[in-house]
Protein backbone atom coordinates (compact mmCIF):
# COMPACT_ATOMS: atom_id res chain seq x y z
CA UNK A 1 0.00 0.00 0.00
CA UNK A 2 0.93 3.72 -1.16
CA UNK A 3 0.64 6.15 1.12
CA UNK A 4 2.62 9.60 -0.44
CA UNK A 5 5.86 8.54 -1.09
CA UNK A 6 6.19 5.39 1.00
CA UNK A 7 4.92 2.24 0.95
CA UNK A 8 4.41 -0.28 3.49
CA UNK A 9 5.13 -3.90 2.30
CA UNK A 10 5.59 -7.10 4.29
CA UNK A 11 5.96 -5.19 8.13
CA UNK A 12 8.21 -2.44 6.23
CA UNK A 13 8.10 1.04 5.64
CA UNK A 14 9.58 1.43 2.40
CA UNK A 15 10.45 4.71 1.05
CA UNK A 16 13.53 6.85 -0.66
CA UNK A 17 16.13 9.14 0.43
CA UNK A 18 18.83 10.30 -1.62
CA UNK A 19 18.48 7.93 -4.61
CA UNK A 20 18.58 5.33 -2.27
CA UNK A 21 15.82 2.98 -1.15
CA UNK A 22 15.43 2.42 2.73
CA UNK A 23 13.41 -0.32 4.72
CA UNK A 24 12.32 0.36 8.14
CA UNK A 25 10.48 -2.19 9.80
CA UNK A 26 7.27 -1.52 11.31
CA UNK A 27 7.98 -3.20 14.80
CA UNK A 28 10.44 -1.13 15.31
CA UNK A 29 8.44 2.46 15.70
CA UNK A 30 7.63 3.54 18.90
CA UNK A 31 5.33 6.23 17.73
CA UNK A 32 3.53 7.95 15.02
CA UNK A 33 1.44 11.00 14.56
CA UNK A 34 0.03 14.09 12.33
CA UNK A 35 1.52 16.99 12.04
CA UNK A 36 -0.13 20.23 10.05
CA UNK A 37 2.63 21.62 7.90
CA UNK A 38 3.20 25.14 7.13
CA UNK A 39 2.75 27.28 4.18
CA UNK A 40 6.62 27.27 2.26
CA UNK A 41 7.88 28.44 -0.57
CA UNK A 42 5.71 27.62 -3.06
CA UNK A 43 3.58 25.44 -0.93
CA UNK A 44 1.74 28.38 -0.07
CA UNK A 45 -1.42 26.21 0.72
CA UNK A 46 0.49 24.23 3.58
CA UNK A 47 -0.22 20.38 3.87
CA UNK A 48 0.34 17.15 6.18
CA UNK A 49 3.20 15.11 6.88
CA UNK A 50 3.33 11.67 9.05
CA UNK A 51 5.91 11.79 11.73
CA UNK A 52 7.38 8.57 13.26
CA UNK A 53 10.02 8.29 16.12
CA UNK A 54 11.66 4.87 16.39
CA UNK A 55 13.49 2.57 18.99
CA UNK A 56 17.02 4.47 18.21
CA UNK A 57 15.41 7.60 18.55
CA UNK A 58 16.02 8.56 14.75
CA UNK A 59 13.07 10.75 13.39
CA UNK A 60 11.52 10.85 10.31
CA UNK A 61 8.87 12.89 8.22
CA UNK A 62 7.34 12.13 5.25
CA UNK A 63 5.12 14.78 3.40
CA UNK A 64 1.44 13.42 2.19
CA UNK A 65 -2.61 14.05 2.48
CA UNK A 66 -4.52 14.43 5.81
CA UNK A 67 -6.56 10.71 3.90
CA UNK A 68 -3.29 8.93 3.93
CA UNK A 69 -1.65 10.06 7.05
CA UNK A 70 -4.69 8.75 8.66
CA UNK A 71 -4.78 5.75 6.94
CA UNK A 72 -1.67 5.10 6.87
CA UNK A 73 -1.39 5.32 10.82
CA UNK A 74 -4.32 2.89 10.89
CA UNK A 75 -1.96 0.16 9.20
CA UNK A 76 0.94 0.99 10.68
CA UNK A 77 -1.29 0.24 14.30
CA UNK A 78 -2.13 -2.89 12.96
CA UNK A 79 1.18 -4.20 11.99
CA UNK A 80 2.40 -3.16 15.37
CA UNK A 81 -0.37 -2.73 18.32
CA UNK A 82 2.34 -1.69 20.62
CA UNK A 83 2.73 1.99 18.76
CA UNK A 84 2.11 5.03 20.17
CA UNK A 85 -0.13 7.12 18.39
CA UNK A 86 -0.88 10.96 18.33
CA UNK A 87 0.64 13.96 19.76
CA UNK A 88 -1.28 14.03 23.31
CA UNK A 89 0.98 17.26 24.60
CA UNK A 90 0.13 16.40 28.58
CA UNK A 91 -3.75 16.69 27.55
CA UNK A 92 -6.88 14.76 29.14
CA UNK A 93 -7.53 10.82 27.78
CA UNK A 94 -11.14 10.84 26.81
CA UNK A 95 -12.35 7.92 29.43
CA UNK A 96 -15.46 7.32 30.60
CA UNK A 97 -14.86 7.01 34.24
CA UNK A 98 -12.02 8.94 34.58
CA UNK A 99 -12.13 13.15 35.31
CA UNK A 100 -8.68 14.00 35.11
CA UNK A 101 -6.04 11.25 33.29
CA UNK A 102 -4.19 12.51 30.93
CA UNK A 103 -0.87 11.61 29.14
CA UNK A 104 2.27 13.81 29.69
CA UNK A 105 3.95 12.49 26.28
CA UNK A 106 4.61 15.52 23.80
CA UNK A 107 5.83 17.59 26.54
CA UNK A 108 8.89 19.13 25.14
CA UNK A 109 11.94 19.78 27.44
CA UNK A 110 15.01 22.22 26.88
CA UNK A 111 17.18 19.93 25.31
CA UNK A 112 14.70 19.75 22.32
CA UNK A 113 13.62 15.81 23.30
CA UNK A 114 9.98 15.10 24.01
CA UNK A 115 8.07 12.86 26.16
CA UNK A 116 7.17 9.58 24.74
CA UNK A 117 3.29 9.33 24.68
CA UNK A 118 1.81 6.27 26.40
CA UNK A 119 4.20 6.23 28.97
CA UNK A 120 3.73 8.32 31.72
CA UNK A 121 0.20 8.48 32.70
CA UNK A 122 -1.03 11.09 35.89
CA UNK A 123 -4.48 10.57 37.15
CA UNK A 124 -7.24 10.27 40.29
CA UNK A 125 -7.93 6.99 41.77
CA UNK A 126 -9.05 4.02 39.19
CA UNK A 127 -12.30 2.86 41.51
CA UNK A 128 -14.55 1.10 39.46
CA UNK A 129 -13.32 1.50 35.97
CA UNK A 130 -15.40 0.96 32.86
CA UNK A 131 -14.90 -2.09 30.86
CA UNK A 132 -14.20 0.37 27.84
CA UNK A 133 -11.73 2.57 30.46
CA UNK A 134 -9.94 -0.95 31.44
CA UNK A 135 -9.59 -2.02 27.52
CA UNK A 136 -7.89 1.22 26.83
CA UNK A 137 -5.29 0.95 29.43
CA UNK A 138 -4.32 -2.22 28.65
CA UNK A 139 -4.62 -2.35 24.55
CA UNK A 140 -4.04 1.17 23.56
CA UNK A 141 -1.73 2.35 26.32
CA UNK A 142 -0.12 -0.97 27.53
CA UNK A 143 -0.62 -0.47 30.89
CA UNK A 144 1.93 -2.49 33.41
CA UNK A 145 2.21 -0.49 36.75
CA UNK A 146 0.02 1.56 39.16
CA UNK A 147 1.96 3.81 41.70
CA UNK A 148 -0.48 4.89 44.23
CA UNK A 149 -0.19 8.19 46.53
CA UNK A 150 -3.43 7.17 48.57
CA UNK A 151 -3.14 5.84 52.18
CA UNK A 152 -4.15 2.87 53.18
CA UNK A 153 -7.91 4.18 54.47
CA UNK A 154 -8.33 5.82 50.97
CA UNK A 155 -7.37 2.66 49.34
CA UNK A 156 -9.63 0.63 51.34
CA UNK A 157 -12.77 2.88 50.89
CA UNK A 158 -12.25 3.44 46.90
CA UNK A 159 -10.24 0.41 46.36
CA UNK A 160 -8.71 0.37 42.47
CA UNK A 161 -9.74 -1.58 39.93
CA UNK A 162 -7.29 -4.62 39.45
CA UNK A 163 -6.54 -5.30 35.96
CA UNK A 164 -4.56 -8.31 34.85
CA UNK A 165 -0.71 -8.04 34.16
CA UNK A 166 -0.61 -4.80 36.16
CA UNK A 167 1.75 -4.30 39.17
CA UNK A 168 0.01 -2.27 41.87
CA UNK A 169 3.04 -0.16 44.10
CA UNK A 170 1.48 0.97 47.32
CA UNK A 171 2.99 4.61 48.03
CA UNK A 172 1.17 6.51 50.27
CA UNK A 173 2.70 10.17 50.07
CA UNK A 174 1.18 11.41 53.51
CA UNK A 175 0.80 9.70 56.98
CA UNK A 176 -2.57 9.04 58.50
CA UNK A 177 -2.11 11.61 60.46
CA UNK A 178 -1.22 14.24 58.10
CA UNK A 179 -4.52 13.55 56.28
CA UNK A 180 -5.93 16.71 54.68
CA UNK A 181 -6.28 16.93 51.31
CA UNK A 182 -7.56 13.48 50.79
CA UNK A 183 -10.90 12.08 50.42
CA UNK A 184 -11.91 11.17 53.80
CA UNK A 185 -15.45 12.01 55.80
CA UNK A 186 -14.07 14.40 58.10
CA UNK A 187 -12.30 16.61 55.46
CA UNK A 188 -16.19 16.74 54.07
CA UNK A 189 -17.40 18.83 57.97
CA UNK A 190 -13.89 20.82 57.14
CA UNK A 191 -15.42 21.87 54.45
CA UNK A 192 -18.67 22.96 55.34
CA UNK A 193 -17.04 24.61 58.29
CA UNK A 194 -17.27 28.19 57.77
CA UNK A 195 -14.11 28.84 60.34
CA UNK A 196 -11.54 27.42 58.13
CA UNK A 197 -10.19 28.47 55.09
CA UNK A 198 -9.53 25.71 52.42
CA UNK A 199 -7.25 27.72 50.18
CA UNK A 200 -4.87 29.07 53.16
CA UNK A 201 -4.85 25.00 54.47
CA UNK A 202 -3.74 23.91 50.91
CA UNK A 203 -1.22 25.96 50.63
CA UNK A 204 0.31 24.91 53.68
CA UNK A 205 -0.12 21.33 52.87
CA UNK A 206 1.79 22.05 49.58
CA UNK A 207 4.83 23.03 51.54
CA UNK A 208 4.45 20.53 53.82
CA UNK A 209 4.56 17.73 50.53
CA UNK A 210 8.04 18.95 49.18
CA UNK A 211 9.19 19.37 53.01
CA UNK A 212 8.09 16.96 55.41
CA UNK A 213 10.62 13.66 55.27
CA UNK A 214 7.81 10.91 54.96
CA UNK A 215 6.32 12.92 51.88
CA UNK A 216 9.80 13.53 50.40
CA UNK A 217 10.91 9.76 51.01
CA UNK A 218 7.76 8.94 48.98
CA UNK A 219 8.69 10.69 46.34
CA UNK A 220 12.03 9.61 46.41
CA UNK A 221 10.75 6.36 45.88
CA UNK A 222 8.24 7.80 42.77
CA UNK A 223 11.03 7.83 41.06
CA UNK A 224 12.88 5.22 41.80
CA UNK A 225 9.72 3.21 40.21
CA UNK A 226 10.29 5.17 37.38
CA UNK A 227 14.00 4.48 37.21
CA UNK A 228 12.86 0.76 37.21
CA UNK A 229 10.25 0.72 34.79
CA UNK A 230 11.62 -1.39 31.76
CA UNK A 231 8.08 -1.29 29.24
CA UNK A 232 4.34 -0.06 28.66
CA UNK A 233 2.83 2.62 30.78
CA UNK A 234 2.91 3.55 34.08
CA UNK A 235 0.12 5.28 35.40
CA UNK A 236 0.24 7.10 38.96
CA UNK A 237 -2.61 8.96 40.91
CA UNK A 238 -4.15 10.27 44.38
CA UNK A 239 -7.82 10.51 45.06
CA UNK A 240 -8.45 13.19 42.61
CA UNK A 241 -5.17 13.44 40.57
CA UNK A 242 -4.09 17.10 41.53
CA UNK A 243 -2.25 17.75 44.97
CA UNK A 244 -0.46 15.33 45.42
CA UNK A 245 -0.18 13.50 42.21
CA UNK A 246 0.35 17.92 40.60
CA UNK A 247 3.47 18.26 43.12
CA UNK A 248 4.61 14.46 41.99
CA UNK A 249 4.29 15.47 38.41
CA UNK A 250 6.02 18.96 39.00
CA UNK A 251 8.78 17.25 40.47
CA UNK A 252 8.99 14.49 37.77
CA UNK A 253 8.65 17.33 34.98
CA UNK A 254 11.36 19.26 36.42
CA UNK A 255 13.79 16.02 36.39
CA UNK A 256 12.75 15.84 32.77
CA UNK A 257 13.77 19.33 31.84
CA UNK A 258 10.47 20.78 30.75
CA UNK A 259 10.45 24.47 30.84
CA UNK A 260 8.64 25.60 34.22
CA UNK A 261 5.94 27.37 31.94
CA UNK A 262 5.36 24.73 30.65
CA UNK A 263 5.13 22.45 34.07
CA UNK A 264 2.74 25.44 35.00
CA UNK A 265 0.06 25.21 32.37
CA UNK A 266 -0.11 21.35 32.78
CA UNK A 267 -0.50 21.78 36.78
CA UNK A 268 -3.39 24.61 35.90
CA UNK A 269 -4.72 22.70 33.12
CA UNK A 270 -6.91 20.57 36.09
CA UNK A 271 -9.26 23.23 37.03
CA UNK A 272 -10.96 22.86 33.28
CA UNK A 273 -11.27 19.16 34.07
CA UNK A 274 -12.33 18.87 37.69
CA UNK A 275 -14.79 22.02 37.47
CA UNK A 276 -18.01 19.49 37.23
CA UNK A 277 -16.98 17.96 40.18
CA UNK A 278 -16.94 20.47 42.11
CA UNK A 279 -20.32 21.73 40.75
CA UNK A 280 -21.90 18.22 41.55
CA UNK A 281 -20.51 18.68 45.31
CA UNK A 282 -22.15 22.39 45.59
CA UNK A 283 -25.66 20.69 43.93
CA UNK A 284 -25.60 17.86 46.85
CA UNK A 285 -24.60 20.27 49.78
CA UNK A 286 -27.55 22.22 48.80
CA UNK A 287 -29.77 19.48 48.85
CA UNK A 288 -28.67 19.62 52.70
CA UNK A 289 -28.25 22.76 53.80
CA UNK A 290 -27.81 26.43 52.59
CA UNK A 291 -24.17 26.78 51.24
CA UNK A 292 -22.37 29.87 52.69
CA UNK A 293 -20.16 31.80 50.37
CA UNK A 294 -16.86 30.57 52.73
CA UNK A 295 -18.35 26.87 51.81
CA UNK A 296 -18.40 27.21 48.41
CA UNK A 297 -15.21 29.01 48.47
CA UNK A 298 -13.78 25.46 50.29
CA UNK A 299 -15.40 23.33 47.74
CA UNK A 300 -13.87 25.64 44.77
CA UNK A 301 -10.42 25.14 46.71
CA UNK A 302 -10.77 21.03 47.27
CA UNK A 303 -11.62 20.49 43.59
CA UNK A 304 -9.21 23.03 41.82
CA UNK A 305 -5.84 23.86 42.39
CA UNK A 306 -4.26 27.63 41.89
CA UNK A 307 -0.97 28.91 40.54
CA UNK A 308 -0.18 30.11 44.09
CA UNK A 309 0.31 27.02 45.41
CA UNK A 310 3.03 26.43 42.83
CA UNK A 311 4.53 29.85 43.36
CA UNK A 312 4.76 29.01 46.93
CA UNK A 313 6.62 25.27 46.42
CA UNK A 314 8.91 26.67 44.04
CA UNK A 315 9.77 29.71 46.51
CA UNK A 316 10.52 27.48 49.50
CA UNK A 317 12.41 24.59 47.06
CA UNK A 318 14.77 27.68 46.03
CA UNK A 319 15.18 28.99 49.39
CA UNK A 320 16.08 26.01 50.82
CA UNK A 321 18.12 24.37 48.39
CA UNK A 322 18.90 27.39 45.81
CA UNK A 323 17.83 25.50 42.98
CA UNK A 324 15.19 22.80 41.83
CA UNK A 325 17.94 20.93 40.37
CA UNK A 326 20.01 20.88 44.08
CA UNK A 327 16.20 20.06 45.91
CA UNK A 328 16.07 17.19 42.88
CA UNK A 329 20.00 15.82 43.48
CA UNK A 330 20.10 16.07 47.33
CA UNK A 331 15.91 15.36 48.16
CA UNK A 332 15.51 12.92 44.99
CA UNK A 333 18.92 11.13 44.91
CA UNK A 334 18.76 12.24 40.78
CA UNK A 335 22.22 13.10 40.79
CA UNK A 336 23.69 13.89 36.96
CA UNK A 337 24.12 10.48 35.88
CA UNK A 338 20.85 9.25 36.68
CA UNK A 339 19.02 11.90 36.10
CA UNK A 340 20.38 11.24 32.23
CA UNK A 341 19.16 7.66 32.59
CA UNK A 342 15.50 8.95 33.61
CA UNK A 343 15.51 11.45 30.69
CA UNK A 344 16.80 8.72 28.11
CA UNK A 345 13.87 6.40 29.59
CA UNK A 346 11.12 8.63 28.72
CA UNK A 347 12.99 11.12 26.11
CA UNK A 348 12.85 10.60 22.74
Amino acid sequence: MKYGKIRIEDGNLIFTKRVKTNTLPCSEILWAYRRKEEPTGKNTGGGHALCLVTRLQKKYKFEMTLEEAASCLRELQRLNPRIAVGYPKGARIAFQSLANTRDLGALKATDGRVILPHRLLRSGDLYHLSNEDQRVLLEEYHLTKVIDFRTEKEQERRPDTVLKGVTYVQNPILDEETMGITRERRLLDEVVDSKIDMGEFLEKVYQNLVLEPYAVDRYAKFFDELLHQDDGAVLYHCSAGKDRVGIGTVLLLSALGIPRPVIVEDYLRTNEYLESEAEYLVRLLETKMVVSPQTYSNIQALYSVRKVYLETVFQVIEQRFDSMENYLRKKMYLSPRVLEQLRNRYLV
